[in-house]
């Protein structure tokens, strides 16, 4: 056996380098082992989230007829109905609405109807009640709304209005980033007929707020006899309406409607993840006040 200049056998040498070679030939036998795992397991963890994404699904698509209250339903669940009132006394009179609108104010009111409604919040003093008949139209750039805030939510955003802008088939109106967004051909606070604002439930993937996230929480509290109200800041005055329904339909199936009488529609993207219905609130006007008397919040 010979030796190399350092004095070690070259026999020794040569099955190191043997060696070395099965190992890295073993190496390379088990990556594609290794990467087939990984691979697996990133499959199926894929099916775990679709699985779980399917079964919210499934899960709250159950639960969503019980967002469509009207406050109706409050008295039934816990009063005997009484019979159904001559159809001539269903419902005042314009006139009678304008003087005395006490169908749309709480019992507690009824005794003072010109005088402030006491709502046993210090945000909501010092509303001076109004009818939300034979109310005159405001729309355009007179009397936009700048504020809106739910108490009984917490909620209290800017409002601002939406712009039209050029999709890939039709023009549609931009999403609201942080704020409630207000369609400008709908009327504004305070006007006969139907305003329509919009909010984001949530929004995780574009990160432009969540101003509506707890609008849902009206549903059951309609349904468990409570109020609650809105407030529509514009300029110098504040007008309070009661939240008197929600109903929930197919985002292909939402369009914008007139009303009658003074009204806002609040609307907010439902359920969490999917995203595929929308939840529309109907609130009655009820009351107007000085904003610069009162500071919400």
């Amino acid at each position: 056996m010979k030796a190399d200049e350092q004095g070690a056998p070259r026999v020794m040498r040569k099955s190191a380098m043997a060696g070395d070679g099965g190992m890295q030939e073993r190496r390379r036998g088990r990556a594609p082992f290794l990467v087939g795992g990984a691979l697996l397991a990133c499959g199926a963890l894929l099916l775990a989230a679709a699985a779980a994404y399917y079964g919210y699904g499934f899960f709250a698509a159950r639960n969503l007829d019980r967002l469509a209250v009207s406050a109706g339903e409050r008295v039934t669940e816990t009063l005997a109905v009484a019979p159904a009132p001559p159809a001539a006394a269903e419902r005042p009179s314009p006139a009678a609405q304008i003087l005395y609108p006490g169908a749309l104010l709480p019992a507690r009111q009824w005794a003072d109807p010109r005088g402030a409604i006491t709502l046993g919040q210090p945000d909501l003093d010092g509303f001076i009640p109004i009818g939300g008949e034979a109310r005159p139209l405001i729309a355009g750039a007179v009397g936009r709304a700048d504020r809106i805030v739910i108490p009984q939510l917490g909620v209290d955003a800017a409002v601002e209005e939406l712009n039209l802008i050029n999709l890939a088939s039709s023009p549609a109106y931009e999403t609201p980033k942080f704020t409630v967004g207000h369609i400008p051909t709908t009327p504004n606070p305070g006007s006969a007929g139907n305003g329509w604002y919009f909010g984001h439930l949530e929004n995780p993937v574009q990160g432009e707020g969540n101003v509506f996230l707890r609008l849902p929480e009206i549903a059951a509290l309609l349904r468990d006899g409570e109020e609650t109200h809105v407030v529509l800041t514009s300029g110098e005055r504040d007008y309070l309406y009661l939240v008197s329904a929600t109903d929930l339909v197919h985002a292909d199936d939402l369009a914008l409607y007139p009303s009658g009488d003074a009204r806002v529609s609040l609307v907010t993207c439902y359920p969490r993840l999917r995203y595929d219905h929308r939840l529309i609130v109907t609130a009655n006007l009820i009351a107007f006040r000085d904003a610069s008397a009162v500071q919400i919040g």
